[in-house]
């Protein structure tokens, strides 16, 4: 299952305290130079990116550099990254970014912060590909300018909508979206079949083959527990073996979810061992 992504930018200025009557003391080094921050409210000419025509005043070409940052990100960001996270339908995800424009106009100082790392690392990618600017001036000298860009996301899956989770074996991540988490879960069942099941008896059963086939159908309760165990194979004793097999698996992490709540979940495994 794939998530659509939808990408809402939004372009602010980072906030800042002022005194009184906006009066602004900027710090300076001993070549009399602006070593801090210099916020756009006060900034005398704002940074320009590539393609916004310098003529335009400061609002413009603030809306310009906008555009341009939304649009880049829309281009660039992976949206797929999504796939597994296990994001509810519907879900609105934030990331906020900050960062400066340096004395050579050059973006530095990325910070992303959200409640997924693999969002934060995306955000950071894409917006250190926007490329040199021609930097900011105040008094006539090139200084920092700081900016915050909020990302905004809305993710859509249609099962998730309904609250629906498939069983969670022990060693698959619970965050994993409802496809990738139905191939792990499956996937470690049949890793347990593979390494629990009676070889020496497959042997003795197809003393002229090296391998057998078997179908199991069992369900997952809403305990996490396997029952209701039926299989079909080649032989009835390799049937009853599997049976057992799955009988004795342990209590998978999580149950199967739908609309939010615990539900038996039917599962189907054709499986092949070779002997």
């Amino acid at each position: 299952m794939k998530y659509n992504l939808l990408l809402l930018l939004y372009l602010a200025s980072i906030l800042f305290t002022f005194a009184q009557e906006n009066t602004i003391e900027l710090k300076v080094n001993d070549k009399n130079e602006i070593t801090e921050p210099v916020p756009f409210n006060i900034i005398e000419q704002v940074p320009v990116y590539k393609g916004c025509d310098e003529n335009m005043g400061s609002q413009a070409l603030m809306a310009c550099f906008g555009e341009k940052v939304s649009a880049l990100i829309s281009k660039n960001f992976d949206s797929t990254i999504a796939n597994n996270l296990g994001l509810p339908d519907q879900s609105n995800i934030k990331i906020q970014v900050t960062f400066n424009i340096n004395q050579e106009g050059q973006v530095v100082d990325i910070v992303a912060k959200t409640e997924y790392p693999e969002l934060e690392a995306e955000a950071i990618r894409v917006v250190n590909l926007i490329p040199n600017l021609k930097p900011g001036y105040f008094k006539d000298e090139p200084v920092i300018v700081p900016y915050s860009l909020p990302i905004k996301f809305q993710v859509s899956n249609p099962k998730l909508a309904k609250g629906e989770k498939f069983p969670v074996y022990r060693s698959c991540d619970e965050t994993l979206s409802f496809e990738a988490q139905k191939e792990c879960t499956t996937n470690k069942i049949k890793d347990y079949i593979k390494v629990s099941i009676n070889y020496d008896l497959a042997d003795k059963l197809f003393p002229l083959d090296k391998s057998t086939q078997f179908l199991v159908n069992f369900t997952i309760n809403k305990k996490g527990k396997t029952e209701n165990i039926t299989a079909k194979a080649h032989k009835k004793e390799m049937a009853a073996e599997a049976i057992n097999v799955l009988r004795r698996m342990p209590k998978l992490k999580e149950p199967g979810y739908k609309y939010g709540k615990p539900v038996d979940t039917k599962m189907e495994i054709l499986m092949t061992i070779y002997f």
